[in-house]
């Protein structure tokens, strides 16, 4: 079962763990991962990396572009991948000569806030380009540089930013933000891939400085590029969606004065290129020194002119954040002893990521966990000094970190600011009323940040500027007072030199910030809810809210828990108070059936408070949302935890398709089953035995799907599916049994393609190439393969794609997924039964009889008439081809002559295909009620009728066009039936 699955994992991860960050808060961060999807997302970076590179080295050795390019003043560049449309794209190091300053020293020993965070027992993550000089006195042998662990050419850039972060304090001007922290340091090769292999050993923050400068070699970016969310982007999402408590900082990057954007959303702005324009990552613009007081109150800063300005072509707020990089001296890489002085987005980058590294290590202190990234981000926008234009802007974005404030944040959690950690789900507003302490000096800010899925990158099909929105759920934060005051969301304008507003709707940001400037004081109601209908139904965000008052609070001090039914769920919470009062604890969002009890009941001084849920045994599996409440008779004040609850008492799986009875099922068939909360994971039997005797499958698996192939003809077949999870394992059931029966295949019909008149591949980026297959006959698919001759350079750069017609709902199943490398030509047939292709170095490449990217066997079990499409999407310029040839071959399955009838095998269902209503004449005398039940392909129960008559009528006008089974029950009898609605 999946939880088994992942522990395995991490034990295997932590024999080769080799820092200072201990193994269990590690376990912790990475318990909720998907870590079987992040280990294949590994090996799919990976491969996409090193073709990238590889056709960019070609492209250069044809173009004579330089791989590598130095410059006199440190500038190191490196070819890495092309745009789409073919254009170089280097990775690069800007740095010039400059001073430093930050307020990371309010956090260290000896700081303003007696913290002591040094960065003790944390760990850093470093891409950069080139080696680390780990040997420098700086790093006091804290530095591992895991892709080149004994090299010994080394990158001044890379070393220095390195020693932005960590090095030691042994002198004032060369101390890193978190002086006492490890480091694990990478050249920026193959990146994305090795960030998700750190995040499986509990990576929070990783630092980048470099990225793509809008000119290398002479040649500027084309200009759709230019803030364009692109596939970079999306993946950097995709890493961090995938792995919530994970941060990458990375540089805005140095062009600010760099105006070779032929098409900016304004003079002097949209700069911002590749990953850049991230959501779920932390872009940080570069200041001067900023004048700040001794007790790190802000004075001024101003832009350093060389930082990148946004916004993304969305006009999201990017940069988000702006650190101190300007004239920093730290480490440098020719000598143990050499330091130097930079300049750049570089520098402020690494600053920022060290601070951020303080800020968790302050959380750990405050409640034994770590803050997921969405909390860490959100502090860090929420708390920034504002700095140029009022309000977030494309230069600074939400303004300059102040490590300080969102320290002080944190430590005062409850009384005078609120952070939480908290989940949306489908429908559903979060309300939650504050106090604010009111004034000029005292303004109520309220914000939400969360970590969205990865959106629809633009790969240059869209012109320049493309506006659509990258966020996929979007979330609202609104905050009123008396019921009548609405207060909104910053927002930038099309405009970025005009002032962001706060009089509507954000649509596109994923941090959304509300400030009123000059509150009146006393309560006010904030409230989160959420357009559209949200991926996976509900959405995990960070609150952060200042200028509040309270007089007491309550802190977490506890993990979310996992428990089963017989076991008490016990959660241990911090409680502080000002002044002199009694506060009584009680539960909130207790399950039905559980009890809570407190240990105190109640606290007058500052202590510990115990809740432990119990009689779990009376309560229905499930995720709840439980909490403490304390209430002092003037205020409440509610905490909420995550709690599972799993019972080692099962409920019979229910199984949906094949229905039961179902004949001419094919010999390849999905079977399905619907989700149970209570489970983590299936046991799928099959056997030609009712008692299950033998097993022709036996597997477990947390899907609630799977695909049987090579099954006999004409044979009846009998399946279960035994749940099981942490707490115990089903007991096998004769009650809860399905059975089928396979009918007989007769192969041979085959259709072959015809019409190639747009059968071109072109050769710019997102052509798009279609053959159609007319096929007749009335064929009821039981197998399908498909053979095809196609020819152009790089088949890896597109995709292959086989639609159905449109009579059955136009499915589609990919046939190859960006297969192979610089690899020429495709001439195989796809079948399910055939080997994992190879892509061989000859042309054509891939030939014989291969696997699909995904089952054809999809198909299966539908009608074949009509027109199938190939498709073909090559998403990149440069290379053309053509569909030279491509035919379909089916097997007809039939209901197998041995098959046993009973009284409702004869029955007649017409028309079919139907265009809305359905007659069923059962043609017998049966006697009775009969049961008439209509699924669609997914299981999904329809319609539902009875009746007491031999001849129904069953109305299907506001289905959608599709396959759908009837179920006919009477009695002991029953019958399985194919429908087609076609209207």
């Amino acid at each position: 079962m999946k939880f088994r699955k992942i522990t395995l994992a991490l034990f295997l991860l932590f024999s080769i763990f080799s820092n200072s960050q201990d193994k269990s808060d590690v376990q912790k961060i990475v318990k909720e991962y998907d870590v079987q999807k992040i280990q294949q997302k590994i090996e799919k970076f990976k491969q996409l990396e090193q073709i990238e590179k590889k056709k960019a080295y070609e492209a250069a050795a044809k173009n004579n572009w330089p791989l590598k390019i130095k410059g006199e003043n440190g500038t190191y560049q490196e070819l890495m991948k092309l745009t789409p449309d073919g254009f170089p794209i280097y990775y690069s190091t800007t740095n010039a000569a400059a001073a430093r300053s930050t307020r990371a020293i309010h956090l260290n020993s000896g700081g303003t806030l007696g913290l002591n965070l040094n960065g003790q027992g944390m760990v850093a993550r470093v891409w950069d380009g080139g080696t680390v000089r780990r040997t420098h006195n700086l790093f006091s042998n804290r530095v591992t540089t895991v892709d080149d662990p004994t090299g010994t050419t080394y990158a001044a850039h890379a070393t220095h930013v390195t020693g932005t972060i960590m090095a030691s304090d042994a002198s004032a001007t060369t101390k890193g933000m978190a002086y006492q922290a490890t480091a694990r340091t990478f050249e920026w090769t193959e990146d994305e891939s090795e960030a998700l292999s750190e995040v499986l050993i509990g990576m929070l923050i990783s630092n980048h400085s470099y990225g793509v400068p809008i000119t290398s070699n002479g040649t500027s970016l084309p200009a759709w590029y230019i803030g364009a969310y692109t596939s970079d982007s999306a993946n950097w999402d995709e890493i961090a969606y995938l792995s919530p408590y994970y941060l990458p900082v990375m540089s805005a990057g140095n062009d600010g004065n760099n105006n070779n954007n032929t098409n900016p959303i304004a003079n002097g702005f949209d700069k911002l290129t590749g990953n850049k324009t991230a959501k779920n990552a932390l872009i940080v613009a570069n200041a001067q020194d900023a004048n700040v007081a001794t007790d790190g109150t802000l004075i001024s800063v101003a832009i350093n002119s060389s930082s990148s300005q946004g916004p993304t072509d969305d006009l999201r707020i990017k940069p988000d954040i702006t650190g101190n990089g300007t004239s920093l001296t730290s480490a440098n890489s020719t000598s143990n002893t050499s330091t130097t002085i930079m300049t750049g987005t570089s520098m402020s980058s690494p600053n920022v990521a060290g601070t951020l590294l303080l800020l968790q290590q302050h959380n750990k202190n405050l409640t034994n966990s770590f803050m997921k990234a969405a909390t860490l981000k959100g502090l860090a926008c929420h708390t920034a000094d504002d700095a140029g234009n009022a309000g977030p802007d494309a230069k600074f974005g939400w303004g300059l970190l102040n490590a300080k404030k969102a320290a002080e944040t944190m430590t005062n959690n409850g009384l005078t600011s609120w952070v939480s950690e908290e989940n949306l789900n489908q429908g559903q507003t979060f309300n939650m009323p504050v106090n604010a302490i009111g004034g000029a000096t005292n303004p109520l800010i309220a914000s939400i940040t969360w970590t969205d899925l990865p959106g629809t990158p633009n790969n240059g099909n869209l012109g320049n500027n493309d506006p659509t929105p990258a966020i996929v759920n979007d979330l609202d934060i609104r905050v009123t007072r008396n019921g009548t005051t609405t207060y909104y969301p910053w927002k930038l304008l099309s405009n970025p030199n005009s002032l962001a507003i706060r009089t509507g709707d954000n649509n596109v940001d994923n941090v959304e910030v509300i400030k009123i400037d000059a509150p009146v004081a006393g309560i006010y109601d904030i409230a989160i809810t959420h357009k559209g209908t949200l991926v996976n139904n509900s959405q995990k965000f960070s609150l952060v809210i200042t200028g509040i008052t309270s007089d007491f609070s309550l802190i977490s001090k506890s993990d979310d828990l996992i428990v089963c039914a017989n076991q008490n769920a016990v959660y241990t919470f911090d409680y502080k108070q000002i002044g002199t009062m009694t506060t009584a604890f009680t539960a909130v969002g207790l399950p039905s059936g559980a009890t809570a009890s407190f240990s105190p009941t109640s606290l007058s001084a500052n202590g510990t408070v115990t809740m432990t849920i119990s009689n779990l045994s009376s309560v229905q599996p499930g995720d709840y949302s439980v909490g403490i409440k304390g209430n002092n008779g003037t205020e409440v004040e509610t905490r909420s935890k995550q709690l599972k609850v799993y019972s080692s008492t099962f409920q019979n799986t229910v199984l949906t398709i094949p229905v039961n009875g179902q004949h001419t099922v094919p010999t390849t068939v999905s079977l399905k089953w619907n989700s149970d909360i209570n489970v983590e994971s299936y046991n799928l039997q099959v056997s030609t035995s009712p008692i299950f005797a033998t097993f022709n499958t036996n597997i477990n698996t947390n899907q609630t799907s799977y695909s049987v192939s090579g099954l006999n003809e004409e044979t009846k077949y009998y399946w279960r599916v035994v749940p099981s999870n942490r707490c115990g394992n089903a007991v096998a059931s004769s009650a809860n049994v399905f059975n089928f029966e396979t009918g007989k295949l007769t192969c041979g019909s085959a259709f072959t393609a015809t019409d190639f008149s747009n059968a071109t591949i072109g050769t710019t980026a997102n052509s798009i190439a279609t053959v159609p297959i007319n096929v007749t006959g009335g064929l009821l698919i039981g197998d399908l393969n498909v053979t095809l001759n196609i020819s152009h350079t790089y088949i890896q750069d597109m995709k292959y794609y086989l639609e159905g017609p449109a009579a059955i709902g136009s499915p589609i199943v990919t046939l190859f997924n960006e297969p192979c490398g610089d690899n020429d030509d495709i001439a195989c047939t796809l079948d399910d039964a055939g080997v994992a292709f190879t892509c061989g170095a000859g042309v054509p490449s891939i030939t014989g009889t291969v696997k699909p990217f995904e089952n054809l066997s999809n198909f299966n079990s539908l009608p074949a008439d009509g027109t199938w499409i190939l498709r073909v999407i090559d998403a990149y310029n440069g290379d053309g081809g053509s569909i030279n040839a491509v035919s379909l071959s089916f097997c007809n399955i039939e209901q197998s002559l041995s098959s046993p009838s009973n009284a409702l095998s004869n029955l007649t269902i017409y028309p079919n295909p139907s265009k809305g209503i359905v007659n069923i004449n059962l043609n017998s005398a049966i006697t009775g009620e009969t049961t008439y039940t209509l699924y669609d392909v997914q299981g999904r129960k329809i319609l539902d009728k009875k009746s007491n008559t031999s001849l129904e009528t069953l109305n299907v006008q506001q289905l959608n066009d599709g396959i759908y089974f009837l179920s006919v029950k009477n009695g002991d009898l029953e019958s399985s039936h194919k429908i087609v609605i076609k209207k």
